[in-house]
């Protein structure tokens, strides 16, 4: 299985070690690897791409006990998910027909469960697609979060001016 984890807390000595150790400790080969520390906050994120014939679960518990001391957050998802998009979306079409198109033709790895508008305009155009459209007004932050939260939302993208967010 080709997988990805995900680590960041606060940088210290033997994040790196605790984290491929776990890996070796599953059976896994690291396949790639990226490490990055923010000098202002000193916060650490990790991202290592590995294969292994061991569960996600087996995967995560092994992560879990062998990084604990750092009291990171940690994720682990198979390399070839695609991510879970929630789109938001005014009046405007051009970005969204974008977004749609890219992911019908399987050139962006991505599923949209949902695009979220607080104008009834491109309904029609979502709902061709077979996506749940919601309308909200400007104000209900709520619908939003219940969204990301129900839908297990990887990703937002706010798709009139195509920033992810």
């Amino acid at each position: 299985m080709d997988l990805i984890a995900t680590l960041s807390c606060q940088d210290q000595p033997g994040i790196v070690h605790a984290m491929t150790t776990a890996i070796l400790d599953c059976s896994g080969n690291i396949i790639e690897n990226q490490q990055f520390t923010d000098p202002i906050t000193n916060y650490f994120v990790m991202r290592t791409r590995f294969e292994t014939n061991e569960s996600i679960d087996s995967v995560k518990k092994s992560m879990q006990t062998l990084t604990s001391k750092f009291s990171p957050k940690i994720s682990v998802r198979e390399s070839m998910k695609p991510k879970n998009v929630l789109v938001l979306d005014s009046k405007e079409s051009h970005c969204l027909r974008d977004l749609l198109y890219l992911q019908e033709l399987n050139e962006l790895p991505i599923q949209i469960p949902l695009v979220i508008s607080n104008h009834p305009d491109l309904a029609k155009l979502v709902e061709s697609h077979g996506i749940k459209f919601k309308l909200i007004s400007n104000t209900d932050e709520n619908e939003i979060s219940k969204a990301i939260k129900d839908l297990d939302i990887d990703l937002m993208v706010l798709a009139r001016y195509m920033q992810v967010l």
